[in-house]
């Protein structure tokens, strides 16, 4: 992974390392970094296969991991939306004397439905991937547009993003949309969550469909060194329909550490 490729933007002295979902490159943050880029330095990652990356070939969870150890400064921020906040959490876990907090953004500790635990059910998540591998770009599209349940003052918004996601760069090869599939089913970290002992904030869409709610009071339980949020009519990308109020959230947490 010495080709390893990532983008630094912004003036400020605090590290924070921002890892995208799954099948998506880091445009995806496009309106939100030009917020941050004041207070932070941003070091924005396409994961192995995807984006400025898309010519490594893709790898697992451990190794992903160790690319970013060796890559990122220490004493960063880590941020992660959905896949990527399963990505930082495991990070937090290996590496806790590396890491100042964690942020995760609509994720799970485990993202598939299980006995008195809430998520994806296999086959719409094996369905989704099939879709990713088909027809990528319409499917960005469609679930772009709803998650933000189609509402007017969103829809310039989406429109300039979806240009950026798909002319900077090109769409995932199909390994890396697999292996993002891997671990989403596979990974389960909800009985490593009380080992967290860093300031650790989880961020939910009361209407997200793909990371119910109903997780967040599931994991308060489990991780008891935790905050959580809600943004009330949010989704499964509450930085793009809320931004301003996402923000805001996240500013506030960086004042508390």
């Amino acid at each position: 992974m010495n080709k390893f490729k990532w983008e630094i933007k912004g003036n400020g002295n605090i590290n924070l390392v921002i890892l995208n979902g799954w099948g998506f490159n880091s445009e995806i943050w496009f309106f939100i970094i030009k917020k941050l880029c004041p207070y932070f330095k941003l070091h924005l990652i396409d994961l192995p296969g995807i984006g400025r990356n898309k010519k490594l070939i893709p790898t697992n969870i451990q190794q992903i991991i160790e690319v970013l150890n060796f890559c990122m400064p220490n004493n960063s921020i880590y941020l992660g939306w959905s896949l990527g906040g399963l990505i930082a959490t495991n990070f937090a876990l290996l590496y806790p004397n590396k890491i100042l907090g964690l942020i995760n953004v609509a994720s799970s500790p485990c993202f598939i439905k299980k006995k008195n635990w809430p998520g994806i059910e296999k086959k719409k998540l094996y369905c989704f991937y099939r879709d990713l591998v088909q027809k990528n770009h319409d499917t960005i599209n469609n679930f772009l547009f709803s998650q933000i349940f189609q509402e007017k003052k969103h829809l310039k918004d989406l429109n300039v993003l979806t240009n950026k996601l798909f002319q900077s760069h090109e769409k995932p090869n199909q390994h890396a949309i697999k292996k993002g599939l891997e671990m989403l089913l596979k990974v389960d970290l909800r009985s490593q969550l009380p080992m967290i002992r860093i300031p650790f904030l989880r961020i939910y869409g009361s209407l997200d469909t793909l990371v119910p709610k109903k997780i967040s009071n599931l994991t308060n339980v489990i991780s008891n060194n935790s905050s959580s949020v809600i943004i009330n009519q949010a989704g499964h990308i509450p930085f793009i329909s809320h931004k301003e109020e996402f923000c805001s959230i996240l500013l506030e947490f960086f004042r508390k550490i």
